[in-house]
């Protein structure tokens, strides 16, 4: 068939186009069929119909002369219906096309060659250029309306134009069905390739539907059925308006879809095209955009669908001149929230069944954010307005349907990128700060609570750190998880006195295996350094000082320690780790008295009532085995009460204390309420223990009570005191008739200082007289200090003291002594005694009179420092003549033996002085002689006693 050319050249209202014909030829002014038996085409070449300008952000310089290019060529081909023989040559009857027979692009099919895609099956198909680089046409049957005649009215011409329209009148269909090929790549301009290949996409594809079995079943679905995604639609675009003129296309024309939301990486796997249009909006007259709405669908961080909505309208601005007025594409960027509220948990696909999201659902009150900053299209990016984060404000549910809001930044990321790019950019470096969001102490659960134990994982929270995470239930493929928080325990406040904010994670087996996966419901771990829970000893009973590291937050024992993270048996060399320096009666390690802790199980804490620990408590043989310190809410009051309470199971492995059948019980209450200060009340019991000082002394007690009430003395109380000498003293029991039953009753004193508590008796013993025997000024003595800080507990015993001595006299000689030990922890610190007897005589003649007299003593210590022995002896006389002469001699001796470390000395010293007084003049004269002797060294160390060359040969009988 011949193609034959002409143009149609209307001055008057400017119809310009260039037609080809295909078998039909020119007779006798009609374009007749060359071949009756053979197809006849008609095809018009209208100018470009539209203008692609630059954009420029709004509140931008506008540069001076604007770029812009033309769009192709636009092609209307037509055939005659086989009824037709021929069409007049005339512009009336060839303009008029509802008589002919438009070849529209197929949707079965693609064109013959990708680089030429107007043309199907040798055939060149409708193709209007609009917008430019977008190739569109018409979806369904159309009419076309245009005059036939030039209209003119006041002497000027209206211009040609051919309005679009569809069937009765109806809006147009038109489809985009390719992307002119060659064209260089621009960015600057309304729509993006990528929005051109979108719009080809989501009007055209329908091959777009569910997958075959076998497809579904390597992606993961067996069951067809179970495929989530419904069927994709393509719908065309909405023009109320399409004209074609000689100088553009005047339209206003809309669309917008909803392409599954199957995740990027699917739609990777089945080769499926990733649109990120939602929706386009165009308003256009004669060729240049008025207003250009694009709307690309995405996910914020947060999970949210969104939009990035970039409205571009068409301004008049100020040239670079500032006379000129420029008529400029301007653009403003907008983030529209689709999806208001997302909600969390197992069904979103997170690793652990979305444990390690505390909250239910993130809702973004800020659902058109403000003009943000320009970004380009098919990026993700942190969303800033005026250079800085724009905050998003969110309601937060947690999982007891509490609220809680804080603001947040967030990154859009497009739906095509997939979470993978959106994790990147969230978490990467330096972004920190922007993923810390402040809570200002609003309290919420941390943590899903077991069943029926409402409020056990509920905190104030300071501050909380997300990061995103891999997720398979949801479209963006990330989600975010809680990484730290920062909380406030009231737990550790009231007991330490600090601000009892720690950093916390996620604990482990709550990630794994939720609340029940642990006995106590253990949700939170401290982060490293853990807390050194280290309270004053009168906060918690004085008889314990339980010094431990809190790893743990559990909803049922509240604050333990890390250990205390398994179910099975804890040792206890375990334990020595966890208590580390924690004393029992202020010295002992309560790590080296507590046993092994049994495997327990959730059935062990759950309920734990204030009934059940009751019920425990009066029962001797119960046990709690694991510290419970937590915190809770006043029932019908305001404020909050904290409860410590503990009995542990106890060993007996201390030399000093017997602790077998022994059994400790730790009860402190602090109430804090907003109308009063911190009220205490606190008891500490110790039941059925001894302690054994040095095997000398045996002092066992039935029961060691510590109550504290707010406004009262501590209540210090002990009962059933027995006191026993052993060893080298066990003559001492044959005065226990005379010692009080109960030492500890009525008449012991009780002492309870900052320091500690100081409790015994002081008893003075009759005194004894027979015939010239005298015995008097006995005061038998014993006290016993449990102190509250680190000093050892003490037992001291005496027999008198060194500034009160018993007396001893027996007819004209006399004396005295003391005796006193001190017994500190499980040594003894001093044992010291003092010895003194004499006489004396004299006699009186008148004339003379006389004296002599003899004394010796000696004092023994022996202590931690080292050993004292000292012995004297002091004797003398005087004479006096009528009192006006008189003369006196002393003579006095000492001999002292001290042992210091390995070092010993003896050292002697006399002294003889005469004394001579004449009327009223007197005179003395001292001689002293003192001699130090220096000891031998005490026993050798084990370098001393063995040679080197002897050890080796010792070594190397057991060497191989």
């Amino acid at each position: 068939m011949t193609a034959r050319f002409f143009w149609l050249h209307r001055p008057e209202d400017m119809l310009f186009m260039e037609v080809r014909t295909e078998n039909l030829e020119n007779r006798e002014g009609r374009l007749v069929r060359e071949n009756p038996a053979e197809t006849a085409f008609i095809v018009f070449n209208l100018p470009p119909q539209h203008v692609n300008e630059v954009v420029t952000p709004v509140g931008s310089e506008v540069p001076g002369p604007v770029p812009a290019f033309c769009a192709g060529p636009t092609v209307i081909p037509f055939l005659m219906f086989a009824a037709m023989d021929s069409i007049g040559l005339t512009v009336d009857e060839l303009l008029d096309w509802d008589q002919l027979f438009l070849l529209r692009a197929p949707l079965h099919m693609g064109p013959d060659d990708p680089n030429e895609p107007t043309i199907f099956s040798g055939h060149q198909v409708a193709a209007i250029e609009f917008p430019t680089r977008l190739l569109i046409t018409p979806d369904a049957p159309i009419t076309w309306v245009s005059r036939k005649r030039p209209f003119a009215a006041d002497g000027r011409a209206e211009l040609w134009h051919m309005d679009i329209r569809g069937e009765n009148g109806d809006d147009a269909l038109l489809r985009a069905f390719a992307v002119p090929p060659g064209r260089p790549a621009r960015t600057d301009t309304p729509l993006t390739d990528k929005n051109r290949e979108d719009l080809v996409t989501l009007t055209s594809r329908i091959d777009l539907f569910r997958p075959n079995p076998d497809v579904l079943e390597e992606l993961g679905f067996p069951d067809p059925d179970s495929w989530p995604f419904p069927d994709f639609e393509r719908r065309p675009l909405q023009a109320d308006r399409f004209t074609l003129t000689a100088l553009g296309a005047t339209a206003r024309l809309q669309g917008s879809w909803d392409f599954p939301d199957i995740p990027p990486p699917m739609l990777d796997f089945l080769g499926w095209p990733k649109p990120g249009l939602a929706s386009y909006e165009n308003t256009a007259g004669l060729g240049r955009d008025q207003t250009v709405r694009v709307a690309e669908r995405g996910f914020l961080s947060t999970g949210h669908r969104a939009m990035l909505v970039s409205s571009i309208e068409r301004q008049f601005v100020t040239g670079p001149d500032g006379v000129t007025s420029i008529a400029c594409l301007r653009e403003e960027q907008h983030i529209v929230v689709q999806e208001p509220e997302v909600h969390y948990g197992a069904s979103a696909g997170y690793v652990n069944n979305g444990h390690e999201m505390p909250f239910r659902s993130l809702r973004i009150t800020d659902v058109v954010t403000p003009v943000i900053d320009p970004r380009e299209s098919g990026t993700e990016f942190w969303v800033t307005v005026g250079g800085s984060d724009l905050e998003f404000t969110v309601v937060a549910t947690d999982s007891e349907d509490r609220k809680v809001s804080f603001t947040m930044p967030l990154v859009f990321t497009p739906f095509e990128l997939g979470g993978g790019v959106a994790l990147q950019r969230y978490n990467e470096p330096g972004s920190e700060h922007r993923r810390t969001r402040q809570l200002a102490h609003q309290t919420m659960a941390l943590a899903q609570p077991g069943a029926n134990e409402p409020g056990t994982t509920v905190l104030p929270v300071s501050s909380i750190a997300f990061e995103l995470v891999r997720v398979d239930g949801h479209p963006q493929g990330a989600l975010p998880r809680l990484v730290t928080a920062l909380v406030r325990v009231p737990a550790i406040e009231q007991l330490t006195g600090g601000s009892g904010e720690v950093v916390v994670a996620h604990a482990p087996s709550y990630l794994g295996g939720g609340i029940e996966a642990h006995a106590t419901g253990a949700f939170l771990t401290l982060q490293q350094p853990p807390v050194r829970l280290a309270p004053a000893a009168e906060k918690i009973g004085g008889i314990a000082k339980p010094n431990v590291d809190i790893g743990l937050l559990s909803s049922r024992a509240g604050a333990v320690p890390a250990a205390f993270g398994g179910s099975g048996v804890i040792p206890a060399d375990v334990l020595r780790d966890i208590f580390g320096d924690a004393k029992l009666l202020g010295s002992i390690s309560l790590a080296r008295v507590l046993d092994d802790i049994p495997a327990f199980g959730p059935d062990d804490f759950k309920g734990l009532s204030e009934e059940k620990i009751a019920a425990i408590l009066a029962d001797p043989h119960a046990e709690l085995p694991v510290p419970i310190l937590r915190a809770a809410d006043l029932s019908g009051t305001p404020g909050r009460e904290l409860r410590y309470v503990w009995r542990p199971k106890l060993k007996n492995d201390i030399p000093t204390l017997d602790l077998s059948g022994a059994v400790l019980t730790l009860d402190a209450r602090t109430v804090a309420s907003p109308d009063a200060a911190s009220r205490s009340s606190v008891t500490g019991e110790l039941r059925n223990f001894a302690f054994d000082f040095a095997g000398m002394v045996n002092v066992h007690i039935d029961r060691l009570t510590f109550v504290s009430r707010p406004g009262c003395k501590p209540d210090v109380s002990a009962g059933g005191l027995e006191l026993r000498f052993r060893g080298a003293l066990q003559f001492v029991n044959a005065l226990r008739e005379i010692l009080p039953k109960d030492g500890f009753g009525k008449g012991a004193y009780v002492d309870v200082t900052p320091a500690g508590i100081n409790t015994g008796y002081s008893l003075a013993v009759p005194s004894l007289q027979v015939g010239l025997f005298s015995l008097s000024n006995v005061v038998l003595s014993a006290a016993l200090t449990i102190p509250f800080d680190d000093r050892p507990t003490s037992f001291r015993f005496s027999v008198s003291d060194r500034h009160h001595p018993f007396n001893l006299n027996v007819s004209l000689f006399g004396g005295g002594g003391f005796f006193s030990m001190v017994v500190r922890g499980d040594q003894l610190e001093l044992v010291e005694g003092s010895l003194e007897f004499g006489g004396a005589a004299s006699l009186d003649l008148g004339v003379a009179s006389g004296g002599v007299y003899l004394m010796g003593g000696v004092y023994f210590a022996l202590s931690t420092s080292g050993i004292r022995l000292t012995g004297y002896l002091r004797c003398g006389g005087h004479l006096s003549v009528l009192g006006i002469v008189t003369v006196s001699v002393e003579f006095h001796l000492a001999l002292e033996y001290a042992e210091r470390g390995r070092e010993s000395e003896v050292k002697g010293r006399g002294t003889v002085s005469v004394s001579v007084r004449v009327a009223f003049f007197s005179k003395t004269v001292s001689l002293t002689l003192e001699r130090r002797f220096a000891g031998s060294a005490l026993d050798p160390s084990f370098a001393e006693c063995l040679e080197p060359a002897d050890w080796d040969e010792y070594c190397l009988a057991f060497a191989e």
